[in-house]
């Protein structure tokens, strides 16, 4: 995503320009998505749009810009090459960080939060470093926690399973105990 250019376009706004899975968002620290584009159907959304009312429900006059010029980006097809461009960093500084247990290099214009990677990745702390082995470091005590979490998760459910297996011998052994009284009254 060419999110540095697309902050240019918007006036350089303060706000985060961000790329996501299905959309490109503008946010800030609180809300990451105030605006957002789908990537696909290229719709706009307003995230404090309790009404669906779309733009009108937009109080903040450069928000109203923001989604004005979206608006036109979208209407005049130039979103799609900010969606599928890069940026261009005159002198682009490595950052790591760990998806599906592989070490992800990128590149970005300036270390640390808020900022973005050269595809318009949102840059948290804790979660991007300067250094592949710093990230590897924390993909291995991320992975570690999640298996902790799932063992702990599947010693509960074996618990959870004993017990309902002890309640139905009990209710199955009363069944037969009642079965066989039936028996003897009829």
């Amino acid at each position: 995503m060419k999110a540095r250019l697309l902050r240019k376009i918007l006036n350089d706004t303060n706000y985060i320009i961000n790329n996501n899975d299905d959309y490109i968002a503008v946010g800030s620290p609180l809300c990451h998505d105030l605006i957002s584009v789908n990537k696909k159907t290229l719709k706009l959304k307003y995230a404090l749009d309790t009404w669906h009312d779309g733009r009108s429900s937009i109080k903040h006059d450069e928000l109203l810009f923001i989604w004005d010029k979206l608006q036109e980006l979208i209407n005049n097809g130039q979103i799609k090459d900010i969606i599928e461009g890069h940026d261009e960093i005159e002198n682009p500084l490595p950052v790591f960080t760990v998806r599906d247990g592989k070490v992800i290099k990128s590149f970005t214009d300036k270390y640390g939060w808020p900022n973005i990677t050269i595809d318009g990745d949102l840059m948290y702390d804790n979660t991007w470093f300067k250094t592949e082995l710093e990230a590897i470091e924390y993909g291995i005590q991320e992975y570690k926690a999640g298996m902790d979490t799932v063992q702990r998760t599947i010693d509960e459910k074996r618990k959870e399973l004993k017990e309902f297996e002890e309640r139905r011998s009990i209710y199955s052994l009363f069944v037969f105990e009642l079965e066989e009284l039936k028996k003897q009254k009829s």
